[in-house]
């Protein structure tokens, strides 16, 4: 909600309860909160004060009403004769009754000398006029009139009466009993003085004589009436109903005891209230238990110096107000809430709607609302999907932080979006679609692709991507799910090919088929012992002496046939397998050699992936110990890759095996990283030339290449191999630059292990 909205909400709610406050809605509640109060504060009374009252049972003993005067008068006497010290009449003696009886009760109070009161009071007379009741004018030259009236009435209560009358000057009781003390307007009882402590005293019981006379030795005594056929009833706070009499005595032992509160009334509570409540409105929005827990406080505390205020000072404050007001304040934290809680759902189920049919991230379509937005507008025979994959933003993430990745993802959705003319969707966090209604010449795409490349600039930094792309095959009458189908299948193919894209071939899916199920069958193909080993040559180039062998891995599988190493090795270093798979080779390779008794080097290869997910070192040890191959004349073949990248473990790894005896070789030298520095630093003993060297010897570059190799490798005294050498006149080319062993198909396919006798003899 706005401030200003707030702010006038604030403003009509404090004048609504400012109003209703003055009529005087709140004061029932006023009056219960002081009803707790006036209880925690409470204190008896002075104990001068004696209420002898006309209850019931007095009545029932005299049965009549009005008493006859001589009843009064007889009543007067015994009490001064027991000792009391004042005695005001809180009854009507403003009629005549007989001229006997009022004789006797004119002579008692003259006996009284001036120690008797006499109660005087206005009232309204049936026609609306204001007339006063006061003692005969026999008793009054006797007696000294005492007002009687009471006022202050709110919520139905009585919470003061009259100090005196203003016109006549009369004094009321309490003013009477306190002589000498000044005379206030108006006297406000603390009915924390406990009402229920005064000493009450049936009149009958002093005129029959059987009364405690020290319970009235030395008092004040007040006369009145509890019962109820008399009608003099009130209500007062805490008390509740009370005879008349004892709400004169409340205030003359409020008077006594120097309590006389002080009215104040609802205004504190209104202008703290309300400042409160501007304060709610001005101040920054609240959580909504912060806000109730600090109207909470700003209620107990302002009610605690309500009661501080009366219980130290005799002010009487309201605090309804206040709380009807703070809680006004949390009215309009709740209608707030309520507010920003409706227009946060509309909020978010707008967001929902736009997260159901976009990437949050880069705002592209969803995949849903892409496939729906081709389908409604795929009508041409070359409508297809192009899907392209995002390559290299993860590693800019890794190094630069991955917001950086993320800045570049959405510069790449930007550019892509304003450079095609269809829908643009985000399949996967790399991947992104695009509709392609009029197809998509190769040239276009090319062009296409080469503006997507061109560098990325974020936070400073130039980024370069790389794109794979694939492509559904053009098509009339296809759905956008076949359409996806068949781009992503070609995507998928490009990476599996490592090419830069494919367009979707109907025998991919058989492809992907076999791969998936050459997947599934490889990870049992050692427990089903599906595996077997076949051995190649490595022979001295100039004596054709074979000098070792290299244990190459064959599968059989029962449910595919034999499976070329070509498509099972890569398949195995993608899902993990080959860790399984190498430790079986090693194993077996050495097995197999020891059983076979041959005494010629063994030569095994070890992939990067066994590197990174077990430890090599010991797989090898294990391999050596469990077939008593000796160390000295196995061979580990690792790739030129793995031994450039130089990780510090790699690189403990291949020393701990050449501690161990162990030789390193590196397989397919001369296709990778191939550095000079690595050579010179790293744990290697030989350098294996691949093949694709040995099918150029008979051009001059390719025999140079090989040559400088070998010579390279003689210098740093490692030994060199050529792989791949299949007629005499490369193996004469190569005797002539005097590389140490060759191998290939030249000395025979790959097959058991030669025995023992072939072992240095020459080749056939």
């Amino acid at each position: 909600m706005p401030k200003a909205v707030r702010i006038v909400v604030t403003i009509c709610l404090l004048s609504f309860l400012a109003a209703t406050a003055t009529l005087g809605i709140w004061a029932p509640a006023d009056a219960k909160l002081w009803d707790i109060r006036f209880a925690a504060a409470d204190r008896a009374p002075s104990g001068d004060i004696v209420f002898v009252d006309i209850d019931a049972a007095s009545l029932a003993e005299i049965g009549t009403w009005p008493w006859p005067r001589s009843l009064h008068a007889g009543l007067l006497d015994r009490l001064l004769a027991m000792g009391a010290y004042e005695i005001a009449f809180d009854i009507d003696f403003s009629t005549r009754s007989n001229p006997s009886e009022d004789a006797v009760f004119a002579k008692s109070l003259e006996a009284a000398g001036g120690y008797a009161y006499l109660a005087a009071f206005r009232q309204r007379a049936a026609s609306g006029d204001e007339i006063w009741s006061r003692p005969l004018p026999e008793f009054a030259a006797h007696a000294e009139e005492a007002l009687v009236n009471i006022d202050g009435l709110k919520a139905g209560l009585i919470w003061s009466l009259p100090g005196k009358d203003a016109d006549t000057g009369i004094k009321s009781i309490p003013v009477q009993f306190s002589p000498g003390q000044p005379i206030p307007p108006t006297l406000r009882m603390d009915y924390a003085i406990d009402l229920g402590q005064i000493v009450r005293v049936p009149a009958v019981s002093v005129l029959d004589g059987t009364v405690d006379p020290a319970l009235l030795e030395n008092k004040q005594v007040v006369v009145g009436a509890s019962a109820i056929e008399l009608h003099d009833l009130i209500m007062v706070p805490r008390f509740g109903v009370v005879p008349g009499a004892i709400v004169q005595i409340a205030a003359a032992e409020t008077l006594k005891l120097n309590r006389a509160l002080t009215e104040v009334g609802t205004w504190p509570a209104l202008i703290w209230g309300a400042l409160f409540l501007l304060g709610s409105a001005l101040l920054p929005r609240r959580r909504l238990g912060l806000a109730i827990a600090v109207a909470l406080t700003a209620m107990m505390v302002f009610e605690a110096a309500a009661f501080v205020a009366y219980a130290l000072a005799a002010l009487q404050f309201d605090t309804v107000g206040f709380h009807a007001l703070a809680a006004g304040a949390l009215v309009v934290q709740l209608v707030e809430d309520r507010i920003l809680r409706r227009r946060q759902l509309r909020e978010q189920h707008k967001r929902l709607v736009f997260l159901a049919t976009h990437d949050d991230d880069t705002g592209a379509l969803s995949e849903r609302a892409w496939c729906d937005a081709l389908d409604a507008s795929n009508e041409s025979e070359t409508a297809g999907a192009l899907l392209l994959r995002v390559e290299q933003a993860e590693s800019a993430g890794a190094s630069l932080g991955f917001h950086v990745a993320d800045q570049v993802i959405r510069q790449f959705h930007d550019r892509l979006s304003l450079s095609v003319g269809g829908p643009v969707a985000r399949i996967e966090s790399q991947v992104f679609a695009i509709g392609l209604d009029a197809g998509l010449s190769d040239t276009a795409l090319q062009r296409l692709i080469e503006k997507l490349e061109l560098p990325y600039d974020v936070e400073g930094h130039r980024i370069e991507l790389k794109l794979l792309w694939g492509r559904s095959a053009p098509g009339a009458g296809k759905s956008s799910e076949v359409l996806l189908q068949e781009a992503r299948t070609a995507l998928a193919m490009a990476r599996r090919t490592r090419l830069t894209g494919c367009v979707y071939a109907p025998d991919f899916e058989a492809q992907f088929e076999r791969r998936r199920q050459i997947d599934i069958a490889l990870r049992t193909a050692v427990e089903k012992g599906e595996l077997s080993l076949v051995f190649q040559r490595q022979v001295d180039g100039r004596t054709r002496q074979t000098l070792g062998v290299e244990a190459l891995l064959r599968w059989h599988s029962a449910a595919l046939g034999p499976v070329s190493p070509a498509e099972f090795i890569p398949l195995a270093e993608e899902n993990g397998t080959i860790i399984q798979l190498g430790n079986w080779v090693a194993h077996e390779a050495c097995r197999r050699a020891i059983e076979s008794g041959w005494m010629g080097r063994l030569s095994i290869n070890v992939a990067p992936v066994q590197f990174a997910g077990s430890d090599v070192f010991v797989m090898i040890q294990s391999a050596l110990q469990r077939s008593g191959f000796p160390a000295d004349r196995l061979d580990v073949e690792i790739t030129e890759s793995l031994v450039a990248d130089g990780h510090l473990s790699i690189v403990e790894t291949l020393q701990h095996l050449r501690e161990l005896g162990v030789s390193i070789a590196i397989d397919d030298f001369g296709t990778g990283h191939s550095s000079l520095s690595y050579l010179a630093t790293l744990p290697v003993d030989k350098l294996k030339i691949d093949q694709s060297f040995a099918r150029q010897m008979a051009t001059p570059k390719g025999g140079q290449v090989i040559k400088s190799i070998a010579s390279l490798g003689a210098s740093l005294g490692l030994q060199t191999i050529v792989e791949g050498v299949e007629t005499e006149e490369e193996l004469a080319l190569l005797a002539a630059i005097d590389c140490d062993i060759v191998q290939g198909f030249l000395f025979g396919k790959p097959g058991d292990l030669p025995t023992d006798l072939e072992c240095g003899s020459e080749a056939a």
